[in-house]
């Protein structure tokens, strides 16, 4: 069987985590870390912004882009 390990962020969270006992705390623990992943995100859209690779254009194209998975006729 694998052991199960985890990174630095992943142990400091478990750690924290251990506190947390009632629904809205977990709630509100949730809006935080998408708040962080939010603005992570936004980070890294601004760099590909800043670097050329997206503009306007490219976003207009994402818009149009049909990406779904063909369905196989059954």
């Amino acid at each position: 069987m694998q052991q199960l390990r985890f990174n630095p962020a992943q142990y400091e969270l478990i750690n924290l985590l251990s506190c947390v006992d009632k629904e809205e705390d977990i709630v509100e623990l949730k809006e935080v870390i998408v708040q962080f992943l939010n603005r992570r995100l936004q980070r890294e859209i601004d760099k590909l912004w800043d670097a050329g690779i997206i503009n306007e254009k490219v976003i207009e194209e994402w818009g149009k882009e049909h990406m779904r998975t063909p369905y196989k006729n059954a």
